[in-house]
């Protein structure tokens, strides 16, 4: 049986809202501030990116479907239980919705092992061989997840900005801070869609790259 996404349910475009660019752009700046500070945790928030995407979208969903801010699709909600996601040009994009949960709890345990290896081997980078590795090996598994993430695309809306949110909590987590990837607006850049899309054909050198350039600057 086709499961249909329900007649009565709206899709969500938060482009809707006038007033989104600000809401996200001072959200985006408290949440990094919290994260650079160490106020916000930055492993739980790498393992589960749901009480930040609700943060940054609460204010920016259909009057009807606040759950729309901080719950995958597929979960136990009227409008989010079927959501059906569509990527043109990219039929790999957009987990079925009965899946999103069990594709996201796999993901939530790999970050969560490569925290842990990320964070046994980083007090033993004293050397300038173990520092580079650790920070390339740094930058690898938040590609991983990066890439995983959106290619889940585990909400109805705003997986970008989750998705970058994670990378910044990955990789400051040990002090790589980018020096430019923006969580809100996406960057605009074309090396940024074009070394996601190499990285899904696997070859994950070009995404790996770009991240170590943010970094550096």
């Amino acid at each position: 049986m086709t499961r249909m996404y329900p007649s009565d349910c709206p899709e969500w475009e938060y482009i809707d809202f006038p007033n989104r660019e600000i809401i996200l752009k001072r959200k985006t700046i408290d949440l990094l501030v919290q994260l650079r500070r160490q106020e916000l945790d930055s492993a739980a928030s790498a393992i589960d990116s749901r009480p930040v995407h609700r943060y940054l979208f609460c204010d920016l969903t259909p009057t009807e479907c606040e759950y729309f801010a901080g719950n995958y699709r597929g979960s136990d909600f009227h409008c989010l239980r079927h959501y059906p996601i569509y990527v043109k040009g990219d039929a790999r994009v957009g987990a079925r919705p009965e899946i999103v949960g069990e594709r996201m709890k796999q993901l939530s345990q790999t970050i969560q092992f490569g925290l842990e290896v990320l964070d046994t081997t980083y007090p033993r980078s004293d050397t300038q061989h173990g520092k580079v590795k650790h920070l390339l090996d740094t930058i690898a598994i938040a590609c991983q997840v990066f890439e995983e993430t959106l290619r889940i695309h585990p909400y109805a809306n705003g997986n970008g900005h989750a998705a970058r949110f994670v990378v910044w909590a990955i990789l400051g987590r040990y002090g790589y801070w980018p020096k430019r990837f923006p969580i809100s607006p996406r960057p605009e850049d074309l090396a940024y869609v074009e070394s996601l899309v190499k990285y899904r054909n696997g070859n994950p050198l070009p995404l790996q790259e770009y991240i170590l350039e943010c970094i550096i600057g």
